[in-house]
């Protein structure tokens, strides 16, 4: 196979071979420096050299691609390469590949190829015992693929594989794709260790409910009062970010109720709002409790709308519209990307008052804590003790309703999962949850106080609160 790009000057690095497939392909990984004749100008990229039946040859389709597509960046080149190379070696253990010269793989190759790729990565990972790669990792890198094979789309090069098709994630939540793998995993192996793999790739980032210290603290934090309200709030909806900044001052329409709480009609202990055009486009209603409205007209509405309406006047030149609430104080309209600098702002800040405070912890972590305290809050202890679908029906609607989730199943399974791992770390103790359902968010956050962390659970157990949404 002829080489595809011509060099006046060639300095190399040593090679990286790759290991070999039980089709006796091994592909080594090579930095090359020259001087591009199309160019004129030196360039540095990575090229892959098969090595089958002790011939070496170029690859070269996949050498063209990272010559055009990433000699601009060496670790970009070297991921590239490293994946194609990947690819190609595991192509060279398929049936259909046998006998075929490795100058014809990238026209024979085809979706269900990367897809087949992605589940014998899952099955390397589990035989090794290894939380490398993770699903998410093994999804990004088939990605790779696709741009490799968009390319030789792109320029006039045959391939069977359709980059416009929606790219397929292997589902490895799937009891389906579990069950397959099951049968073909080495019996010592069970494919249950994927989830418990995947989060432990991810423990130092790891998405578990933030604590009641870690509430105190960030709250404390925050250098402009409004995004510490804003957080509270977010604690008490389950809202996104996006939909939290749009809660207005006055509602209209179907959220004509809505206003400072000392001017609403008092109904009940919750009241209904409307979030229009929230992720997706898509509209829902949800529950707020009356007393985190309360919270609300006495932690901002009172003490800073006023004076923040009269810098938003001053600043653009007109009366700030009642669909406006939250103002910085500047009088700027808070929106998603000030929340979550802020916020990072605030963790800094957070970190230095409480060093155990976790540094991944972010804003959305006020829309995690709702559903959790929700499902603890509604079955306590058969939490424990209950089939998960016995309890399904009872309580998905009402959390798919307040998170805007259409995956039914998926949200309410991870949330019953984090609940139930607060009940078992906490089981035997009383629950400020299960005794005072009644609380309101706001109520919970006037009664935090400092507790040492290291004996929470020895001693305390977990103190928390949600309301009780009718």
């Amino acid at each position: 196979m002829a080489q595809p790009i011509k060099a006046e000057r060639l300095a190399t690095s040593d090679p990286k071979p790759s290991p070999k497939t039980s089709s006796g392909l091994t592909i080594k990984t090579q930095e090359v420096t020259y001087n591009s004749l199309e160019l004129g100008t030196d360039v540095t990229h990575c090229v892959l050299i098969a090595q089958q039946e002790n011939k070496n040859f170029l690859l070269s389709h996949p050498n063209l691609f990272l010559y055009k597509h990433t000699r601009s960046s060496m670790a970009s080149s070297t991921r590239h390469a490293t994946l194609i190379s990947m690819f190609y070696r595991f192509l060279a253990t398929q049936p259909k590949m046998k006998g075929i010269d490795l100058g014809y793989y990238h026209a024979l190759a085809d979706n269900k190829d990367i897809c087949r790729w992605q589940v014998h990565r899952q099955l390397e990972r589990l035989e090794k015992n290894s939380p490398k790669p993770s699903s998410e990792t093994i999804f990004e890198d088939a990605k790779v693929l696709l741009i490799f094979f968009k390319w030789l789309n792109d320029h006039g090069y045959v391939t069977n594989v359709d980059v416009q098709v929606r790219t397929w994630r292997a589902n490895f939540r799937s009891g389906r794709m579990l069950n397959y793998i099951d049968r073909i995993a080495k019996s010592t192996i069970s494919s249950k260790n994927i989830r418990v793999l995947d989060k432990q790739s991810r423990q130092k980032k790891f998405d578990f409910l933030i604590t009641n210290d870690e509430i105190k603290v960030l709250l404390q934090s925050y250098a402009d009062p409004v995004y510490a309200v804003l957080f509270q709030l977010g604690l008490g909806t389950a809202m996104r970010p996006m939909d939290l900044v749009r809660f207005p001052y006055l509602g209209n329409g179907d959220n004509k109720h809505i206003m400072p709480f000392s001017e609403m009609v008092k109904r009940g202990v919750t009241t209904q709002y409307t979030v229009y055009n929230s992720k997706g486009h898509k509209d829902r209603e949800i529950t707020i409790h009356m007393d985190d409205l309360r919270s609300l007209e006495e932690n901002y509405i009172i003490p800073y709308y006023s004076i923040r309406k009269q810098l938003y006047k001053k600043r653009f030149k007109q009366e700030c519209t009642p669909d406006v609430l939250f103002l910085t104080d500047r009088g700027i309209p808070v929106d998603s990307d000030r929340i979550a600098s802020r916020t990072n702002d605030a963790k800094v800040k957070a970190v230095k008052i409480d060093p155990t405070f976790r540094s991944h912890i972010n804003f959305y972590q006020s829309r995690h804590w709702w559903p959790t305290q929700y499902l603890i809050n509604m079955f306590g202890e058969r939490l424990l003790t209950e089939n998960m679908e016995v309890l399904y029906l009872a309580a998905a609607q009402v959390l798919t309703q307040q998170m805007g989730h259409e995956d039914v199943a998926t949200t309410y399974k991870f949330y019953v999962d984090m609940a139930r791992v607060l009940m078992f770390v906490h089981r035997g103790k009383a629950l400020d949850l299960i005794r005072a359902p009644e609380r309101s968010v706001s109520s919970f956050i006037e009664r935090l106080r400092s507790v040492d962390r290291e004996k929470l659970v020895e001693t305390e157990g977990l103190e928390g609160s949600a309301a009780v949404y009718a």
